[in-house]
């Protein structure tokens, strides 16, 4: 079972989360496809996803998308996600 908290974070306060479950076991490659879920619940776009993030989300449990990562202008500090799952 996947557990993930996301939070909109705006001067250090969460204005927005939402724990996304999913009932089939945690895939890598499939770490696009539960951001895009997530991000479409939210109602923001999908922030660009590399490796680089993924394996922080894997290896640390959180990773944290701030506006550089985004290509649509967004009106958040940053985007936290993090495994509740543990």
């Amino acid at each position: 079972m996947i557990k993930i908290s996301a939070k909109i974070m705006t001067n250090h306060r969460c204005v927005k989360s939402l724990n996304y479950i999913n009932v089939e076991p945690y895939e890598s490659d499939k770490f696009y496809f539960y951001m895009t879920e997530i991000c479409k619940r939210l109602d923001i776009s999908t922030p660009i996803i590399i490796n680089f993030t993924k394996n922080s989300y894997e290896e640390f449990n959180f990773v944290k998308f701030k506006k550089d990562d985004f290509i649509d202008k967004i009106d958040f500090d940053y985007l936290l996600i993090e495994n509740i799952d543990r």
